[in-house]
């Protein structure tokens, strides 16, 4: 287990790496646009949050995975329940009720929520002892239901989107018959459709859809052709650190569209190693979770959590390639969001938890033996 230790830590660093450069490079063209911001204040906020969710990961670390998953329909579910109510209390930014406001500091519970619904699901698909209909498929949309929905009332469109896909991944693999998948996809194209005809789905979320669908014109689509401008003149190689130009056209920059920065400053060969570190990640989490993990539920979260960041690198590198209409999804571990970076270093500390455990459990099996 050393080696992946060692792996997943490699891999982590280069996420981490990654985004402090790019947060302070991308911090630099908001310094030029907005006057009184400037570019090492949204490297200390990162810096801040990091340290945040590194020492949670560590307390998370130190506290049993098992004690963790005992505590998931008790402790988790009921408390990400009661904070997706209490942060439609606070004030709204831009329309929307997304975060909770603790003096200085925000929280987006939602990225929150991404975790604590692995988790339950987890826990809940590592406990069946009969796969049906009931068991694999209504119980656990029973399960997403109030958490998406208070989710999607924010208005927060793209998070409800991945959390329907956590939860249709975490069916996959713990073990639903496939027809009731497109079953599953049936029903959500049907929901959509039922919110959109009753005028729950917000303007600006169908004119990116729509302008998505239509062309690469209009104030929709902007960002993403500025984006797609940012990488193709990157070239090869790129045109060095903090030297790109398109960034200061980019409105988010430091975050939706850092893939955007990367390639613009290191180029293709840049992109191309930031990619295949999230491709060695993802494959090093899920033998991890398959070989490492003695407890069914520990397998499921660290597959679970492997398909999450590879759901989510997936649509924000596709947004960056104008592949799919711009969301708000961030880059895993890289783009600049205190909630997002907190929350990701919190679930990749269970990850190393069921770990350390299951090393542990066959340590004491081998010693009896």
């Amino acid at each position: 287990m050393k080696r992946t230790y060692l792996m997943l830590a490699l891999y982590s660093s280069v996420f981490i790496i990654f985004g402090l450069v790019f947060i302070y490079s991308a911090g630099i063209s908001m310094e030029a646009r907005h006057p009184g911001v400037t570019a090492s204040e949204f490297l200390e906020r990162q810096l801040i949050a990091f340290a945040i969710g590194l020492a949670g990961a560590l307390i998370i670390i130190y506290m049993k995975g098992s004690w963790h998953f005992k505590r998931a329909f008790t402790v988790y579910y009921p408390l990400t329940l009661i904070l997706l109510v209490a942060v439609l209390f606070f004030a709204d930014r831009g329309g929307s009720h997304r975060w909770i406001d603790i003096g200085s500091f925000s929280l987006q519970i939602s990225e929150f929520a991404k975790i604590s619904l692995l988790i339950v699901l987890a826990k809940y698909f590592g406990g069946l002892k009969k796969r049906n209909f009931l068991n694999t498929f209504l119980i656990p949309l029973g399960i997403l239901a109030p958490l998406a929905m208070l989710v999607f009332i924010e208005p927060d469109l793209s998070t409800t989107g991945i959390m329907v896909a956590i939860t249709l991944v975490m069916m996959i693999i713990g073990g639903i018959k496939m027809r009731y998948i497109g079953l599953a996809l049936i029903f959500v194209v049907i929901l959509l459709l039922v919110l959109y005809s009753g005028g729950f789905i917000e303007e600006y979320q169908i004119q990116r859809i729509t302008s998505f669908l239509s062309s690469f014109t209009g104030e929709e689509h902007e960002q993403v052709s500025y984006s797609l401008m940012a990488i193709s003149s990157g070239g090869l190689t790129g045109k060095g650190l903090g030297m790109g130009l398109v960034k200061y056209y980019l409105p988010v920059s430091y975050s939706d569209f850092i893939f955007a920065v990367i390639g613009e400053e290191l180029g293709l060969i840049g992109l191309l190693v930031l990619m295949l570190a999230y491709v060695g990640f993802i494959r090093e989490l899920i033998v991890a979770g398959l070989r490492g993990s003695t407890a069914l539920e520990g397998k499921l979260y660290i597959v679970g959590f492997a398909l999450y960041i590879m759901i989510q690198a997936t649509i924000n590198i596709a947004v960056n390639l104008g592949l799919f209409p711009a969301t708000g999804v961030t880059l895993p571990f890289v783009s600049s969001g205190g909630s997002s970076i907190m929350s990701l270093m919190i679930g990749y500390g269970l990850v190393f938890s069921i770990l350390i455990e299951s090393e542990e459990e066959k340590e004491k099996e081998n010693a009896k033996a």
